[in-house]
């Protein structure tokens, strides 16, 4: 019988092959009760684990193969440290010592506790580094004679697919030069380091199918699309023929899009769009330049101080990220947002701030800067010593009134009148712009557009925000609609002020990377895209193809209608005539 499931696609397009099914893991581990005679061997056991774990991790640190993410290295560096961690070297030892047990046994309790104390933390960063923890413990836990997973023991399953619990990111170098064509796992996110390795491999997989490895079974046919985050077991032949021409087109695709990434991007009628990058990291920056994006148009840079122990990044390391990117950019611009921290982005250092009811509406983005003074004017600092070697410009998260945006400027003054004190240049031009994510910043747009040089829509917070829905909410996540007639009419309201005062405006939420939207955002006015880099040739492909004199009359259309279903229709019909990849 043919079974659908449901996760996190991390792209790289369609597999379709028989199911490994890798599961010398953690669950399921026997306890034994040892002799006293039999401990002494059981530590030797376990210490021999822990030291192949580090030669294996330090080989694939050496040996990481060309095309590689650049963060892989620092993972693997990071799973090396954990390591060295007394409470994964030499926990596992006293408690088979204490309770006369087998390692194995000692690592699934060291492993339970300490994802009991990950469990506890408010930061959901930092519980999601949970697994991180629990899979170098995994790894130990392999390497203990007769666990040990050879990955060129897997040639009879040329093309197969791997279905596993997790995957570390160390394991994904070993997969990247296997013979599997795919991967899908029980755990993981969107944020997880399986999910970022993974997206930059650009392996098709899928993370985050609950129950995938009960459900399927060895040598089972299952069809993994990466772009819709579904894996099908036992397809029968109708579902397998499809799939095979969705793989196909998928290929020829991405063959045509590459085809694109040096041309101009250009409407047919002649009208020049801009298409920028999000990143959160600098080593994103790669992807940004192969993809030909015409600069940074949002660097969220909060994700410098995520996933750390110590209070802050100080202004050294910061100024030393926002240097590596603007040098990399050349003269293309970069827009730098300032930290915007709490809610769902919480460092534990502000675990205090973020134990509100409902922390999305609390002290997060712009508020938290202005109430930790002295972290903003740090991080203010970095950025402006930065701007003196590229075209930096800097924009302030959650502003919800124009009273708001005056103060982060005032912050901003007081931070270039130090540097001028301490003859630090920078670039006294640099331009400011201001998040437009909050309902009331929406309906306040010309106070706020009178302070700023541009204008960026954060459409991810604006719709959740406007909908008063949560949208990482499972109960209510199916009413996060960027179609609702409201979102619509806001987000056209937004762009014409800005377009009436010569501000300039740009999208840098999911709407701007989805394909089925870029017409309609371009009938609206807008000239600037930012987006995730793998969505970039998607968008410039249906650019390219887009007369906007032609689609005018229906984005007209559309933005006169409050009926959410008319709307689908009429969006169905604006693109009816494109190839969406």
């Amino acid at each position: 019988m043919s079974i659908a499931l449901h996760g996190f696609g991390l792209g790289g397009g369609i597999a379709i092959g028989q199911a490994y099914i890798l599961d010398k893991d953690l669950e399921g581990v026997a306890q034994f009760t040892l002799e006293a005679n039999e401990i002494a061997a059981e530590v030797i056991r376990f210490e021999q684990a822990v030291k192949t774990t580090r030669k294996e991790l330090e080989y694939l640190r050496g040996n990481i193969p060309s095309g590689a993410p650049a963060e892989l290295g620092a993972f693997l560096s990071l799973n090396i440290m954990m390591l060295n961690d007394s409470q994964i070297s030499q926990a596992p030892l006293e408690i088979i010592k204490q309770e006369s047990c087998n390692a194995e046994w000692a690592i699934k309790l060291q492993a339970d506790y300490l994802s009991h104390q990950f469990d506890e933390m408010s930061d959901a960063y930092l519980k999601e580094r949970k697994n991180d923890v629990v899979q170098v413990l995994e790894r130990v836990f392999k390497n203990l004679e007769g666990n040990k997973f050879d990955w060129a023991d897997e040639g009879k399953l040329e093309k197969g697919i791997l279905v596993t619990r997790d995957l570390s990111p160390a394991d994904l170098v070993q997969f990247k030069a296997s013979n599997f064509a795919g991967f899908i796992t029980d755990y993981g996110s969107l944020t997880s380091h399986t999910a970022i390795i993974g997206r930059n491999l650009d392996i098709p997989a899928v993370v985050g199918v609950n129950n995938g490895r009960q459900i399927v079974r060895d040598d089972e046919i299952i069809i993994i699309d990466g772009i819709q985050g579904v894996v099908i077991v036992n397809p029968d032949q109708l579902v397998l023929n499809e799939y095979k021409r969705r793989k196909k087109e998928w290929q020829e695709s991405r063959q045509k899009l590459r085809a694109i990434r040096k041309d101009d991007t250009v409407t047919r009628d002649g009208v020049k769009i801009e298409l920028f990058a999000n990143i959160e990291i600098p080593a994103d920056i790669d992807d940004v330049k192969y993809n030909h994006a015409d600069g940074v148009g949002l660097f969220r840079s909060e994700f410098l101080f995520l996933g750390r122990n110590d209070h802050i990044a100080n202004e050294e390391e910061q100024f030393l990220a926002y240097l590596h990117v603007v040098k990399a950019m050349k003269k293309n611009s970069v827009t730098i947002r300032t930290a915007d921290l709490g809610a769902d982005k919480n460092p534990q250092w502000n675990a205090t701030h973020g134990a509100s009811d409902n922390p999305a509406l609390g002290l997060t983005g712009i508020r938290m800067s202005l109430a930790e003074q002295g972290f903003f004017r740090m991080q203010l600092r970095a950025i402006l010593r930065a701007s003196a070697f590229g075209k930096i410009q800097i924009m302030f998260p959650m502003i919800s009134s124009a009273w708001e945006l005056k103060q982060a400027i005032h912050q901003l003054d007081l931070a270039k009148e130090e540097l001028r004190d301490e003859n630090i240049p920078f670039d006294e031009k640099l331009k400011v712009g201001s998040m437009i994510e909050v309902p009331a910043a929406a309906l306040s747009i010309r106070g706020i557009l009178e302070q700023v040089d541009f204008i960026s829509i954060g459409t991810n917070d604006l719709i959740q925000y406007l909908l008063a829905i949560d949208r990482n909410d499972e109960a209510v996540n199916y009413l996060y609609d960027p179609l609702h007639p409201a979102v619509i009419k806001v987000v056209s309201q937004i762009i014409a002020a800005a377009n009436k005062e010569n501000v300039p405006v740009s999208i840098c939420g999911e709407m701007a990377g989805n394909v089925k939207l870029t017409r309609l955002l371009l009938g609206m006015g807008l000239c600037k895209f930012s987006m995730h880099s793998a969505n970039i040739l998607n968008v410039k492909h249906v650019i390219l193809n887009t007369d906007l004199n032609q689609i005018a009359p229906l984005v007209s259309k559309i933005l006169r209608t409050d009926s959410r279903e008319k709307i689908y229709e009429l969006v169905e019909r604006l693109n009816q005539d494109l190839d969406l990849f």
